[in-house]
């Protein structure tokens, strides 16, 4: 519930950002570089970009603590970025 709130947070600055500057399409530039990173960083964490032999190579040399860090440090970035990915994607079709 945390990792929510630390992303929603992101996005109350990103408007504030972009009320002071009087740019609203700040809004979906700045939410969705942080979604597409959360995105991109969490799909690095979990091994997504690896192919099949050498992510079983890893998962058979990580131990159960190992991969059960680094399971929560993937799904703590996703929701972080979760809240932003909605409010660009909607921010964007409203503005455009």
């Amino acid at each position: 519930m945390k990792k929510i709130i630390v992303g929603i947070g992101i996005v109350v600055l990103a408007f504030l950002i972009s009320v002071l500057l009087s740019d609203f399409t700040l809004l979906y530039k700045i939410t969705g570089v942080v979604a597409i990173s959360s995105l991109v960083l969490s799909a690095l964490f979990s091994g997504a970009f690896v192919d099949g032999d050498r992510l079983g190579r890893n998962l058979q040399s990580e131990s159960k603590e190992d991969r059960k860090q680094r399971v929560s440090l993937t799904n703590s970035i996703l929701l972080i970025g979760l809240p932003n990915l909605l409010i660009a994607t909607i921010s964007y079709f409203l503005m455009n």
